[in-house]
């Protein structure tokens, strides 16, 4: 996990805390060494020796001055399980070095203020004596600062891995968004040239019978219908709106008809501003005009009914000329665009059900849910 861990970075983010903690790490550690001193002298009654405290103080300033460096060596030849007996060999050499430099800036510095103190300069063989005598605790100290360091590394590269995890999981949702928003997007673009060519064909049918005048009328609901359609391009609009559109489909295809295609709408007021997917509605009247109207002679009629409770809105769209044999029955791009459209927005909590009711009718119901 730390194997990639970047030096550099890790110094700027965290100068002041590193810092601070070298700092407070050694101030505690000095004080409890003088603590230590000062309570054993005093038991054999001795008293305490400038010089001795002076010298605590070079060699626990010089300790701390020496932590960034061993914490950058730590960082910059880390220790893995797969060189562990060569990193620890490394790190033992590093450490041996670290004391070392130390050890000969600390002795000619407290020579001299000894010299200046009392006149007499100790041998360096007493100094010899006493780097030896503790060396083991040099060492010791050397890898609690590498194995601090370790321990901060492993945190910071833990936080960081579940942090980019967060953001690709983050990239992944909006992702996903975006690709059911073009989802649905494209199930729309299917729907629009579907029910373009059945207008535009009715058009020409009506040019082609000398009926001029029902030409335009089509055609000027067209463009209103293809205005409201271009102004909303969201996957959801207002029931309100959604059967504004609806109302410009049937008054063209009510010209087409010449009056046998009777509608009849049951909206409920309180349902008018909730939010259904945009030209939902469409294809499910167009089947039932293509099943019922289209094939018979007489009049037909198509009620669109809207109706909630408190988990769901219910909308209905039924005809009086048609039944459904399941046995030979074949989804349209309608239906199952319409399917994949409620699937896509409300993530299978939606329903959509084709049933015959009466004597001679079919019913097309959507349910939604409301949160």
């Amino acid at each position: 996990m730390i194997q990639n861990f970047e030096i550099k970075d890790f110094f700027r983010k965290n100068w002041r805390v590193i810092l601070f903690t070298i700092f407070l790490f050694w101030f505690v550690f000095a004080l409890l060494i003088l603590a230590e001193d000062a309570f054993a002298l005093r038991l054999n009654g001795i008293k305490a020796d400038p010089l001795d405290r002076i010298q605590y103080i070079i060699r626990w300033v010089l300790w701390a001055l020496l932590t960034p460096l061993i914490i950058f060596l730590a960082i910059k030849f880390p220790i893995r399980r797969k060189n562990l007996i060569p990193g620890l060999c490394l790190h033992f050499l590093f450490a041996l070095l670290s004391i070392t430099l130390e050890f000969f800036i600390e002795v000619p510095l407290i020579r001299m203020i000894t010299e200046r103190a009392t006149g007499t300069t100790p041998p360096l063989a007493d100094y010899a004596a006493a780097f030896i005598l503790k060396l083991n605790i040099y060492l010791l100290l050397y890898f609690i600062v590498a194995g601090t360091t370790y321990l901060l590394m492993y945190v910071e590269s833990s936080n960081r891995s579940l942090l980019l995890a967060r953001e690709a999981e983050i990239k992944s949702q909006r992702l996903q968004s975006q690709l059911s928003e073009a989802r649905l997007r494209l199930l729309k673009m299917q729907l629009d040239p579907h029910f373009l060519f059945n207008t535009h064909h009715s058009i020409v049918s009506l040019i082609l019978n000398d009926e001029n005048d029902k030409a335009i009328s089509m055609l000027t609901k067209l463009s209103d219908l293809l205005r409201l359609s271009l102004e909303d391009q969201q996957p959801l609009t207002s029931l309100e709106k959604e059967i504004q559109m609806l109302k410009l489909y049937l008054d063209i295809e009510q010209v087409r008809f010449e009056g046998r295609l009777k509608v009849s709408f049951e909206i409920e007021s309180k349902t008018a501003q909730l939010k259904v997917p945009s030209f939902i509605l469409q294809p499910l009247v167009e089947n039932a005009i293509k099943h019922s109207v289209n094939v018979s002679s007489g009049d037909r009629t198509i009620r669109i009914h809207s109706s909630v409770d408190n988990l769901n809105l219910t909308l209905k769209v039924e005809n009086d000329g048609s039944r459904v044999d399941e046995s030979t029955y074949k989804e349209g791009i309608g239906i199952r665009n319409t399917k994949e459209r409620l699937h896509q927005l409300y993530n299978g909590q939606s329903r959509f059900d084709l049933s015959n009711i009466n004597s001679k009718g079919v019913a097309a119901t959507i349910t939604i849910p409301l949160n």
